[in-house]
């Protein structure tokens, strides 16, 4: 566990069954807030705010992999967080890993 911490890897939590449809807001130990999305029978990590106005995304709309802004309707897809639809600027999403029971997210720069 220690290797993957080293190379940019931060424990998210306890994976305990995100299921789809499920969101989960923590804070990571380097102080980042990160969303963790079920969908699609995978765990995704986005950025917990939306890019446009910094409003909260653990009350969006989820159809899929598409994730929705409840302020201005602004979509991403969760997969690589390109902008769909009216979005202008994309999502940051992070890539995750499940290891020994836990969510692990990669944060690189």
């Amino acid at each position: 566990m220690t290797a993957l911490v080293d190379t940019g890897w931060l424990r998210a939590g306890a994976h305990g069954d995100l299921a789809d449809g499920d969101r989960r807001e923590v804070t990571l130990p380097d102080g980042r807030l990160v969303l963790l999305v079920g969908a699609a029978g995978r765990v995704f990590a986005c950025a917990a705010d939306c890019p446009h106005q910094d409003s909260p995304l653990c009350d969006a709309t989820l159809d899929g992999t598409v994730i929705t802004c409840p302020l201005h309707f602004w979509q991403w897809d969760l997969v690589d967080g390109s902008p769909l639809g009216i979005a202008e600027l994309p999502l940051p999403v992070f890539e995750v890993r499940e290891a020994d029971g836990e969510i692990l997210v990669r944060i690189e720069g």
